[in-house]
């Protein structure tokens, strides 16, 4: 009795068709149904935002739902924000304020980062030190600007160092999250390639913090701006904040707003140079 062997059975190569087929069932439903949205989108949906907000506002003050004295009108305001900018001092105002930030912003990243470095290597002292800067976290800047003024003066030293205060933790935080966000298998495969210690750090550990580090880095910006501004109110001799109070004594409600609107445009300019940057060193992270 012969047995009898199946042979396998012969092959063929896939049509077109049937090749994109293949390819369009591996693709996610959910990415097929949204699709990617066009690059200018964001963009045209902020420039319709400011129109509509000019529009509330007219609106506001047509129907005097809100006070002139807490909501100024719009053409007034748009006529004292030309005054503001072409104002005699104002330069020298707004570089002084943009100097603090600058400034306050680099030493607040430098000691963030490296404190996160750190820290990330030593989980004991990671353990130990964590608690007690969240506590100094928790405490308000307005409390610690009058103590740091007393030691610093009312010039430029004291505002930098609040506004270092102000975005150090963002940046602490994100870096030492971000640096533990390796798994095990990488680790391992770094072990596997005989990879050093600073190779598996430079290599390994800190690409995959960036992404993270760079969050806290835009949220450190705001924090460096709003940490120099609430410091020139506490106690200042020239800056923004500064000239915010004198327009506050003498109740121009519509030079406030324009300097207001300034403060926004200083940080939303921060914020779109980071992610401009962030694209630059983060290349290989597609955008979402």
């Amino acid at each position: 009795m012969t047995s009898v062997v199946d042979s396998p059975a012969p092959t063929r190569s896939l049509s077109q068709d049937e090749e994109e087929g293949l390819l369009a069932a591996a693709v996610p439903t959910d990415a097929v149904a949204g699709g990617r949205s066009p690059s200018w989108l964001p963009t045209l949906l902020s420039i319709l935002l400011a129109p509509a907000i000019v529009g509330l506002w007219i609106v506001a003050r047509q129907l005097d739902l809100v006070h002139d004295i807490l909501l100024p009108d719009f053409v007034p305001t748009v006529a004292a924000f030309w005054d503001v900018i072409t104002a005699d001092a104002f330069a020298m105002h707004l570089r002084r304020t943009v100097t603090e930030i600058v400034l306050g912003y680099g030493l607040g990243c430098t000691v963030g980062l490296g404190l996160g470095i750190g820290l990330s290597s030593f989980p004991l002292l990671r353990k130990a030190y964590f608690p007690l800067l969240a506590g100094f976290e928790a405490i308000p800047g307005i409390v610690l600007a009058p103590v740091i003024i007393t030691w610093l003066g009312f010039g430029m030293s004291g505002k930098m160092v609040q506004a270092a205060i102000a975005c150090f933790f963002p940046v602490f935080v994100t870096t030492l999250v971000g640096l533990s966000m390796v798994t095990d298998n990488e680790l391992r495969l770094m072990r596997v390639l005989k990879a050093s210690r600073w190779q598996t750090f430079r290599q390994l550990r800190i690409r995959s913090a960036l992404p993270a580090i760079f969050g806290g880095l835009k949220i450190a910006i705001t924090t460096a701006t709003i940490g120099a501004v609430v410091s020139e109110f506490v106690g200042a001799d020239a800056g923004l904040g500064f000239l915010l109070l004198r327009y506050k004594a003498s109740y121009e409600t519509e030079a406030m707003f324009a300097l207001i609107f300034i403060f926004g445009v200083i940080g939303s300019c921060s914020f779109l140079l980071l992610e401009l940057l962030e694209r630059k060193v983060v290349f290989w992270r597609s955008p979402s």
